[in-house]
């Protein structure tokens, strides 16, 4: 699997994509949320529902998600909604909030009875919190998540996920087949992870983005990345870049790579090492290391892999046979030799082509790249 995360596009031209992600090796698409949500047409005002009975605002509506949904659906690909049901806007509209305390509230289908208190996720006005408890708000939830199965999603992406009762989400995913799900659960710790999130969704692999982000830091261990601190298994959704990371960089710097050129090399490890389900951010796929570190992903899928060499400034693991990945990310030239078998090897990244006949290939690495060598015959 590998999701390519379309943040802040609307519907139909996400559907223009689908073809070219397709070539990548993507199979599922990550929409921002799409219900109806705080009038301001900036990307924020997805993250603060007002009406989860209507698909409505400037991603499209209904019919353009479902079209998105079936187009998808003929390429063998799924969409995957983000879904916002921990709070709703702080519309004045909607509702009339005085310091930490909420005065009236009416929304389409709530009113100030079907909340509990305000959430607080930086500077500015609170955001009303759902109380989930009400039998209403847990059956308004529900349902929209049920007209998105309808349309044709085929998972959800669950936002403050950390902030919601883990009990919550069986009750809302109740007489739905199996589906792509996973929660945004900040924590730097495997062993933090509430093991009662298990049973409905997968999460964001936050400690292995703490791991690639300390082994890029100054003086940081790139060796340290064959045997990262991460979620593992069937858990993790991988990623090196989303969207909170480039628009709240303060708040999410243990997990950001901040250098250009680093990422890229990110990219490259977390696409080769087959950690999780990979997640790509979708304003990285322009860059060509990212793209053929996305083609090598799909190619070498289910692979084997074993340690080469490392140091604190280069990692070299083979994935199977016939599979060779390289990351510098010093400032000098590295000369590796490895045991692979015989064959001529291509570097998806630059498209340098070797050959061997004895299994032992010779190479340098140059500074600050990624190596992805696929033996071609």
């Amino acid at each position: 699997m590998l999701v390519a995360q379309l943040f802040d596009k609307p519907f139909y031209q996400v559907e223009k994509q689908l073809s070219r992600l397709k070539k990548l090796g993507v199979t599922h698409v990550l929409v921002s949320p799409p219900q109806k949500s705080h009038a301001s047409h900036r990307w924020w005002g997805r993250y603060q529902p007002v009406d989860f009975t209507r698909v409505e605002g400037p991603l499209g509506n209904g019919d353009d998600l479902y079209r998105l949904c079936g187009a998808a659906r003929k390429l063998g690909m799924s969409v995957v909604a983000d879904t916002v049901i921990h709070h709703l806007s702080n519309e004045s509209r909607w509702v009339r909030i005085r310091g930490n305390r909420i005065l009236s509230a009416q929304y389409p289908r709530f009113c100030q009875n079907d909340l509990r208190g305000l959430h607080q996720p930086g500077r500015g006005r609170g955001l009303p919190i759902l109380d989930t408890q009400s039998p209403w708000v847990r059956s308004e939830l529900r349902n929209y998540l049920r007209m998105l199965y309808d349309i044709g999603v085929r998972g959800f992406r669950f936002d403050s996920a950390k902030h919601i009762d883990p009990h919550l989400f069986p009750y809302l995913l109740e007489g739905l087949p199996p589906l792509f799900n996973f929660g945004e659960l900040v924590y730097q710790e495997p062993d933090h992870f509430p093991q009662e999130y298990w049973q409905s969704m997968k999460a964001y692999d936050f400690p292995l983005a703490h791991s690639i982000h300390r082994a890029f830091s100054w003086n940081g261990d790139l060796g340290s990345l064959l045997h990262p601190k991460a979620l593992w298994g069937p858990h993790s959704v991988a990623f090196v870049n989303h969207h909170d990371l480039t628009r709240n960089r303060r708040g999410f710097s243990p997990f950001r790579v901040a250098n250009l050129e680093d990422r890229k090399i990110a990219y490259a490890y977390l696409l080769s090492c087959g950690h999780g389900v990979p997640l790509v951010y979708g304003p990285d796929i322009r860059y060509r290391e990212v793209k053929a570190a996305m083609k090598f992903h799909s190619q070498v899928l289910g692979w084997s892999q074993t340690p080469v060499a490392a140091s604190k400034t280069h990692l070299v693991f083979r994935r199977g046979d016939s599979a060779l990945v390289g990351l510098n990310k010093s400032g000098r030239p590295q000369e590796i030799t490895a045991e692979i078998e015989p064959g001529c090897y291509r570097d998806l990244a630059t498209g340098w082509e070797s050959a061997t006949n004895h299994g032992r290939l010779h190479w340098v690495l140059p500074a600050r790249s990624a190596t992805l060598l696929l033996k071609q015959y």
